[in-house]
């Protein structure tokens, strides 16, 4: 008498085990029955696999379980305090670790963990120490907990690199102006505007970023990792850099660019810079979506950042020819967008340079 392991748990695990997740079967069942189940569901593949029972794991000291932890694959005849040291001494090496469980006496294990899912019918007690509930009780959703999981971290990393690039920026600009000898870059309005776009509207943006079927290739982050990265740090850097130096060429009106842009028929000097930065920062947003050269990549399955980014646009050329006194603004002709937008959009060229860069090292 058996339950038939379901069609989709072989593929699963492979999936984890692709992903850096180590699967472990933790059963009450007698040591040949967990084998047989554990071998049909690709948890147990080769002879380096360890498989343990509850007298076996019993017998090992904490350090002992630590060196075999990796390569352990299953315990049998397992009661309820085994999964509680087993969570324990996996943390203690400092890997994230999750449990499931359904009973009273797995509410323990459920509660140490760094991620409990208990089952949709387990009991009460089970469900309020877990921090995820499995409603459907397959292992497929803890798959997908994880790919989302991972998709969120992507979001919050692509987040932060638009929003530092922003904050640098505008500290950037404003410290050196003065040192330069010139004008403010932008004023206190502008300033809430750019707030608005750096804060609110980004969080917008890319907050629904697709879960994509590759971040299961990626191994986990270790707990301690550092939340910038080398690569946010460069994207972060390299962007921030470039268009503070533009800004502050227009600014200064390095080699003549700023009569290039006006054609010599006005001080457009603070409406040009202002509008260069805005549309920087919206190019540089396809930039921080992607990490390869493809900046449309699935753009089509995040609609609510394209009408986010669309909307910024609208809305700062609607500032540039109708701010007037409230934004500090004088309007623009249409051959001095299209020269602000091709000094903008130099950023992507210039972000796929350290792209190519960064993938090299």
């Amino acid at each position: 008498i058996r339950d038939n392991v379901r069609s989709s748990i072989k593929q699963t695990v492979e999936t984890m085990n692709r992903a850096g997740v180590q699967v472990v079967m933790v059963t009450g069942d007698r040591k040949e029955t967990a084998v047989a189940i554990a071998k049909e569901a690709g948890i147990v593949t080769g002879e380096n696999d360890l498989v343990l029972t509850h007298d076996e794991l019993s017998a090992l000291s904490d350090q002992e379980l630590k060196q075999q932890l990796p390569h352990l694959k299953v315990v049998s005849r397992a009661l309820p305090m085994d999964k509680k040291r087993l969570i324990e001494v996996a943390q203690e090496l400092d890997m994230v670790a999750g449990m499931t469980g359904d009973g009273v006496n797995d509410s323990p294990a459920l509660k140490s963990a760094d991620v409990g899912f208990s089952m949709g019918d387990g009991t009460e007690v089970a469900r309020e120490a877990s921090d995820i509930v499995i409603l459907n009780n397959s292992l497929t959703s803890i798959e997908k907990a994880v790919l989302y999981g991972r998709t969120m971290s992507k979001s919050v990393s692509k987040f932060i690199i638009f929003q530092l690039t922003v904050n640098v920026t505008t500290i950037a600009m404003s410290l050196l102006s003065p040192l330069l000898g010139l004008k403010e870059p932008f004023t206190i309005i502008q300033i809430l505007w750019v707030n608005l776009i750096m804060d609110t509207l980004a969080a917008l943006a890319f907050g629904e970023e697709p879960a994509l079927d590759r971040y299961m290739n990626e191994k986990p982050v270790a707990k301690k990792a550092n939340i910038l990265t080398g690569y946010m740090k460069s994207a972060i850097g390299v962007a921030s850099a470039f268009i503070t130096l533009v800004c502050l060429a227009i600014l200064k009106n390095v080699g003549g660019i700023q009569d290039f842009i006006t054609n010599g028929t006005g001080n457009f000097e603070m409406v040009t810079t202002f509008t260069v930065f805005i549309y920087a920062v919206i190019f540089n947003s396809f930039n921080t979506r992607s990490n390869g050269f493809n900046i449309f990549e699935h753009i089509g399955k995040n609609k609510k950042f394209l009408i986010v980014m669309i909307s910024i646009a609208v809305v700062q050329t609607l500032i540039i020819q109708f701010g007037g006194k409230v934004f500090s603004t004088i309007p623009m002709d249409i051959q001095h967008y299209i020269i602000a937008l091709l000094i903008a959009i130099l950023i992507i060229p210039a972000d796929f340079i350290r792209k190519a860069l960064t993938k090299n090292k």
